[in-house]
């Protein structure tokens, strides 16, 4: 294995605007040695270098359909995109989180011209919910290691995952599950990471998802909320997620008003929103 001082020295020999720095490199070894190293604690290497390369290298087609299918793959599996999954304090937040970013760049490329087999885009798919459902580090901006950004990340490869050609509308209400557990985990997100959730919301509108759905489960979610704070009082755990939910809602508000859709959920967000002023 190539130690990560090698391969920074490696990669910071890569230029995207004079593409022989990229085809006279051995990609079949360079992406291997990237996935290795995908969750360093070092943040110029994870994000600046390896992440920021891959980006260009699947965005530009520098890699083929083999070597992207070798990634998806390598992404999706127990040591990457799961590793650790249910911790909240250790660094393999970060190998999840950023093979997150890889597994969306892939199927994003997949959903332009198909090369995937259906299988593994399925995988993907519900690899997507069950990732954002089982993350519980909730860190956004790591001192010293950098963005960990773990359901931000999620956020976007579940938003590439709706916008696939083979989601299924079926998975709406898992989808939405998914994204209601993320507001109601235990931490105050600082670090918009509501804004990026909502991306996939409006994916799944766009796919044809019924608006009633969505009012029905913005009213629950509140619910849950007044519930919580009816059990234990104004408990820490209380006023974090109620934080998190008046962020998401107002976000998820003029999201919707700026698309012009969801006008019965915007009524209920402003129900919602009004009632908490009045108590």
């Amino acid at each position: 294995m190539i130690s990560a001082d090698q391969l920074k020295i490696e990669m910071k020999e890569l230029d995207f605007k004079i593409p022989e720095t990229i085809k006279n490199k051995d990609l079949n070894t360079l992406i291997k040695q990237m996935v290795q190293h995908i969750g360093s604690t070092d943040p110029e290497l994870r994000d600046k270098l390896i992440y920021t390369s891959f980006y260009y290298l699947i965005k530009q087609d520098y890699l083929n359909h083999k070597q992207m299918k070798y990634l998806i793959e390598t992404c999706l599996d127990q040591n990457h995109l799961f590793l650790g999954i249910g911790t909240t304090k250790d660094d393999s937040v970060f190998t999840r989180a950023f093979s997150t970013l890889v597994i969306a760049l892939i199927l994003g490329k997949d959903r332009e011209a198909r090369f995937l087999s259906e299988e593994t885009v399925l995988q993907a798919i519900d690899s997507s919910i069950q990732y954002l459902h089982k993350e519980e580090d909730t860190r956004g901006y790591v001192d010293e290691k950098g963005w960990a950004h773990s359901i931000a990340h999620g956020a976007d490869l579940l938003d590439e995952a709706v916008k696939h050609p083979l989601f299924e509308l079926t998975l709406a209400n898992e989808c939405l599950d998914t994204i209601g557990r993320c507001i109601l985990k235990e931490k105050a997100y600082i670090d918009e990471e509501d804004e990026r959730l909502i991306f996939a919301i409006t994916s799944l509108l766009e796919k044809g998802m019924d608006e009633i759905l969505l009012e029905k489960w913005v009213i629950n979610l509140s619910n849950k909320v007044i519930e919580m704070k009816n059990t234990s009082g104004y408990s820490p755990s209380f006023f974090r997620k109620n934080t998190n939910l008046n962020q998401f809602l107002k976000s998820l508000y003029f999201r919707l008003m700026f698309l012009n859709k969801g006008i019965q959920t915007r009524k209920a967000i402003e129900g919602i929103l009004k009632a908490q002023q009045l108590n």
